[in-house]
């Protein structure tokens, strides 16, 4: 028996009648009327972190003040990326096991489901305008993968390969040990013991190839498979341009995964080399 969306009892009264015209009817997006609430709140609730992280921080890491404000402020990103990484998991891994959505890997549904997508929907839309507002700071390919990764999401709430979304979200296998690399290399050396940070470091390069590059890339395939080969009928449920978008925003998306575990193999070779976490304490703010 598939799971219940456990938040299809809160509905603002009106929303979803509100945003349906044009969501729901002309862009295409069927259940995102359904699940609007849950894509807000999800949005709210990870800035809601964001600001937590600013105001708790101090309190709770000596050397947070003596980090400049735009470590700072990677420093709270980075905290709602752990938090975010470590519930989408959790709320993502009974998708493995629904019946209803291996039925039709491209056009299934279930309330559970939409809702997972929901929460990544809403942490996407966060994450893109957090990208977007410190552009200067986070640069081109931060905001590629930010506007890439909520256009993926998005076109589940067509439905639109909602079946992928768990296999999609182990991406996030690699989150925690990439924030705790980030922590080490911007904190004080020796907040975070430089034995910790090597076992870390061998999990972080483990987990980000084997889920974000091996595993993604068979993914993308997968997804050109059932979309091009599979007899799909694009026009009668869902234009082609929302297919041709997922697979080139996924290939986007691998290719910066591949570009950013090169630097994380030379900033772990340099690290090594030097016998310390100081190695990347030069590096820039990621």
């Amino acid at each position: 028996m598939p799971y219940a969306d456990p938040f299809a009892f809160f509905k603002i009264p009106g929303l979803g009648a509100a945003v349906k015209p044009l969501f729901g009817d002309y862009l295409g997006y069927t259940i995102f009327p359904d699940h609007v609430e849950e894509v807000i709140s999800a949005a709210l609730f990870y800035h809601a972190i964001y600001i937590i992280s600013s105001v708790v921080s101090p309190h709770l890491v000596k050397s947070y003040k003596s980090l400049s404000r735009r470590t700072q402020l990677n420093f709270d990103i980075h905290v709602v990326s752990h938090v975010q990484a470590i519930l989408i998991l959790a709320l993502s891994f009974p998708l493995f096991g629904d019946a209803d959505l291996t039925k039709d890997r491209v056009y299934s549904y279930t309330p559970y489901a939409g809702f997972v997508s929901a929460m990544a929907v809403g942490y996407f839309v966060w994450d893109t305008y957090i990208c977007l507002r410190y552009y200067k700071m986070f640069g081109f390919g931060f905001a590629v993968h930010g506007i890439g990764a909520l256009f993926v999401f998005l076109q589940s709430m067509r439905p639109l390969l909602l079946s992928y979304s768990p296999h999609f979200l182990l991406f996030e296998l690699s989150t925690p040990f990439l924030n705790v690399n980030w922590f080490a290399s911007h904190l004080p050396e020796g907040s975070i013991p430089f034995s910790v940070q090597k076992i870390n470091g061998l999990f972080l390069l483990t987990t980000f190839f084997s889920t974000r590059i091996a595993w993604g890339f068979y993914q993308a395939f997968s997804v050109v498979n059932d979309l091009f080969l599979g007899g799909v009928d694009y026009e009668a449920v869902h234009p082609l341009w929302a297919s041709i978008g997922v697979c080139v925003a996924n290939l986007a998306l691998d290719t910066l995964n591949v570009y950013w575990f090169y630097k994380m193999v030379l900033l772990a070779k340099r690290a090594l080399t030097s016998g310390s976490g100081s190695a990347q304490k030069k590096k820039k703010d990621q």
